[in-house]
């Protein structure tokens, strides 16, 4: 709040400083020595005031804004979710929250209700259309209505094709295409009765595929699909339709993440480069950016320069960025004779993973505010 603070401050003491110059005589009686500044203070003393108190309603409002809306965060537990849950709390919203690990989302559930959030927890395996049916009714019946649906749930494996299966292809589509698809079906409805939005956090993922990520960009370039046709679909219906595409974002993700075919190898270019503060972009910020697009109703929303980037190129020069990304996964790790597999906790525990985590302090401290998997189970 600082950075509204101190401009509207700075713009009531400019005021302040040219009202000295006016509304006097054109040539004033001498003044004793150290008059003009004496003159000078009580109008700035009352500039600084008045731009103060500007800031701090103009604080007042925006954390208001949200007051007696509702929002769904599907993947809500951790990561980006939590932190999107924590940001419509933070404007006055009352916040539903869903996720599968029930642990997680117990955690996630006592931490909104002891910032003083009206938040409620939802036990739900997205993949599962039943239950996605009875978790959007559930999140109404709770408070009444809904304003704001988030399809944020998602799933990562990092490997090469070859080392991949069909059912590793499926897994991604059920949870970040089908589910996607359920939540909008279940949620329209309730949508249209608020005026409310749909957001559907996509990826850059989405718009340039990105070796060793298939499953993620194939699911994530139909939920792109998805997420755009419904827009248009949409249109003049009075629900909006908010497309999200982040780039790289420091969430303690990779924790979390599968990695296939020679897992530490796998684990720490992904760290790494989830961790660089030029290629990633805080969540905290990515979370204020979305929450403001969902409340306006912006129709697509691009997070972090390389996003904007990496966009544009593969837009207007799509054989160049096959080319760079063709020059990419020659350098990433083959796929091993001997395919293992382990999660982000267990491969960062090799020399090189460990070393990566200690580069990568930001997105290490990232994960442990967003309750991702903690590393005391490193070992």
């Amino acid at each position: 709040m600082i950075g509204w603070r101190a401009p509207l401050a700075l713009a009531g003491a400019r005021w302040a400083a040219k009202r000295l110059g006016h509304g006097h005589d054109p040539e004033p009686p001498p003044r004793p020595a150290g008059g003009d500044l004496l003159g000078v203070l009580p109008w700035a003393a009352a500039g600084v005031a008045a731009g103060v108190g500007a800031a701090a309603l103009s604080r007042r409002r925006r954390t208001g804004r949200l007051t007696g809306r509702v929002a769904l965060v599907v993947g809500g537990s951790r990561g980006l979710g939590l932190q999107l849950a924590r940001e419509f709390a933070a404007g006055g919203a009352s916040v539903v929250v869903c996720g599968r690990d029930t642990d997680s989302l117990d955690r996630a559930v006592a931490e909104l209700t002891g910032r003083g959030a009206a938040a409620h927890g939802v036990s739900c395996d997205v993949a599962d259309p039943d239950q996605v049916r009875a978790m959007v009714a559930e999140a109404a019946a709770r408070f009444g209505r809904l304003d704001f649906v988030v399809n944020n749930a998602g799933i990562m494996r990092i490997g090469p094709q070859e080392a991949l299966a069909e059912e590793h292809f499926r897994a991604a589509m059920d949870v970040m295409f089908w589910a996607p698809f359920h939540v909008g079906r279940a949620a329209l409805d309730h949508l249209r009765a608020t005026s409310g939005t749909l957001v559907n956090i996509i990826s850059i993922g989405g718009e340039v595929a990105v070796p060793h990520l298939l499953p993620y960009s194939c699911a994530k370039a139909a939920a792109r699909a998805l997420s755009e046709g419904l827009s248009a679909e949409t249109a003049g219906t009075g629900v909006h339709v908010t497309t999200v595409v982040p780039g790289l974002m420091r969430t303690g993700s990779h924790r979390g993440v599968a990695f296939t075919g020679a897992p530490e190898r796998e684990y720490v270019w992904f760290a790494f480069l989830a961790g660089l503060p030029l290629l990633s972009v805080g969540v905290e910020r990515a979370a204020r950016h979305i929450v403001r697009a969902a409340a306006r109703g912006r129709g697509h929303l691009l997070i972090t320069p390389m996003a904007r980037v990496g966009t544009a190129v593969h837009g207007i020069a799509p054989g160049l960025t096959q080319a760079g990304l063709g020059v990419v996964g020659r350098l990433l790790p083959a796929a091993p004779e001997q395919v293992e597999e382990r999660d982000g906790v267990e491969a960062s525990r090799s020399p090189a993973g460990r070393l990566v985590d200690a580069i990568g302090t930001l997105n290490e401290r990232a994960g442990d505010r967003l309750n991702q998997e903690p590393r005391a189970r490193r070992g």
